[in-house]
């Protein structure tokens, strides 16, 4: 699975329910939830 810094957290998470979506400027990107439910975003996913 793919992992994002959380930063309520501070350490690197697991996405849970990742979605891959474009950016404005075409790159690919990750977004979705950590498990303490906030929320996460990986460029270049």
């Amino acid at each position: 699975m793919a992992q994002a810094y959380c930063v309520k957290e501070k350490k690197m998470v697991e996405i849970q329910n990742p979605t891959k979506i474009t950016m404005k400027n075409g790159k690919l990107a990750l977004t979705g939830t950590c498990p303490a439910g906030h929320k996460v975003f990986r460029i270049g996913g």
